[in-house]
This record gives C-alpha cells, structure tokens and sequence, in this order.
C-alpha cells in the first residue's frame, strides 16, 4: 500500500465507524456490513455541544467501540462527513477521521453532510429532501435529494446561498424542508408552503453517512489521504478578513 492510499481489499463484514461534527450536534455511529450492501448499527451517539467536539470526539469514539467489545485495530473502514457546516468543527472531524484512517491503514469515505443529513432522516420518505444548515446572517448551505430504494439522486448539489435564493427556485416541487437552517429562518420558509421537518430531522448524522455507505453501487474511498481536504464550500471569516486587511493589499 502505498502513502496516502487505502487498501484495496476489504474484509467482508466488516465494522466501519462513521463522525459529523460539522454542525451544533455532533454524530458518532458504528456499523458492521460492507460498502454496497445493507449495514447494521450497531451503537451511535451525539455530541451536544460544538465547541466541545475537539475534546470528545476521541474519547466519544473509545467509548462506542468498547460498548459493543471492539477495539480501533478492529475497523474495516471510516466514514466522515466532509462539510459544509462550522469551519471548526468539519476540520476537526476531518482531522480526527483522516488521522485514524491513516494510522489504521484503512480506507476512508468523505460524503456531504448534507447528503448524511438527508439519508439519515426517516420522515417523509417518499418526498425530495432540501437540506438547508445555518450559515450565519441570511446565509445557508442548501442541497436537495431524493432517497429512495437504497440509492441517493442529487436533486440539487452542495452549495452556500441565501434563503431568498432558495425561497426564489431552489425549493424543488413537494420538498420537504429540514436543518437547523429552517429553525433560524422558519418565518419566511414556511411562506413557501412546503413541510418543514424539526430538528433532530437534517441534522449531521453518522448514521446517515453509514446508510450512504451501503448504497449501491458502493462509493469508492477517497484515492489519497495526504491530499484530500473536506469541503467547506466557502471561506472561513477569518479567511475574508485576512483577504481584505492583509492578505491581497498592494496586489
């Protein structure tokens, strides 16, 4: 195997781990299956608090493994929501996810958070899915699914927008609205007439990633770890400030 490559054969019935700390919530779920085919859950958790992610998140995982007897060596795979959402908190699940995929030597999947949140929400099943997480101000981070029969349709791909964008066309026709972007901006979605789903409906979801996982055909792992980075979708204030201080002047 070479630097930065996962292996190339799986072991069948394997156990795969899965995190989202991009949102308030954090989501931490094991599973035993395989890429493809159905995966059973086997224990999952939240973590309450955002700015607490960096410290628990480790130890969250320790406890998950050992409350169904196993131990990190015993992984097949990791599974990690790769954004948008809290700069923060998307690196620090990305960090902690490629770190163990690497140490562990094993492959490592990075999905949408939007996508888990969309998967791993049961109500509605029948209808399209808008995703809409909180970005501040009138901002959101929207993407539109449909799940159905073990397979995920992208409606709407990923994108940072504003909820007059998404209130202007970007609702597709009997969406049902979830996020705790609907919370902040609930007032003027619900003048769109669609449903809207409340929270714990569209939150990050390890056990959205995990059902994303066994979806067929299989998503391939990501080719190589020293160069993959999660997607953040825009930049990070800190970022803009640097861009229109420091960083660009005189050029």
């Amino acid at each position: 195997m070479t630097a930065g490559a996962p292996p190339e054969v799986l072991q069948p019935g394997g156990w795969f781990l899965s995190m989202d700390t991009s949102g308030k919530e954090g989501s931490v779920a094991l599973a035993r299956g395989e890429p493809g085919e159905r995966m059973e859950i086997l224990a999952k958790t939240d973590l309450a608090e955002e700015l607490e992610h960096a410290s628990l998140l480790v130890p969250t995982i320790s406890d998950l493994l050992s409350e169904v007897g196993a131990d990190p060596g015993d992984l097949n795979g990791i599974v990690v929501g790769s954004g948008p959402g809290s700069f923060t908190g998307v690196r620090v699940g990305a960090a902690t996810a490629k770190g163990m995929a690497w140490a562990l030597g094993v492959p490592l999947w990075g999905f949408s958070s939007l996508a888990g949140a969309a998967a791993g929400t049961e109500e509605e099943p029948l209808r399209p899915r808008l995703i809409l997480f909180d970005a501040r101000g009138d901002r959101v981070y929207a993407a539109a699914y449909r799940v159905a029969r073990g397979s995920l349709e992208t409606l709407m791909p990923p994108r940072a927008t504003t909820v007059g964008d998404v209130l202007d066309g970007l609702i597709p026709p009997g969406a049902v609205l979830m996020g705790d972007g609907t919370v902040r901006h609930r007032d003027l979605l619900e003048g769109a007439g669609n449903p809207i789903l409340s929270p714990p409906a569209g939150r990050p979801s390890g056990t959205g990633l995990l059902r994303l996982l066994s979806f067929h055909p299989p998503a391939e792992p990501i080719e190589d770890l020293s160069r993959w980075e999660p997607d953040y979708l825009r930049e990070s204030g800190a970022e803009r400030m640097w861009k229109t201080t420091e960083g660009w002047k005189g050029r």
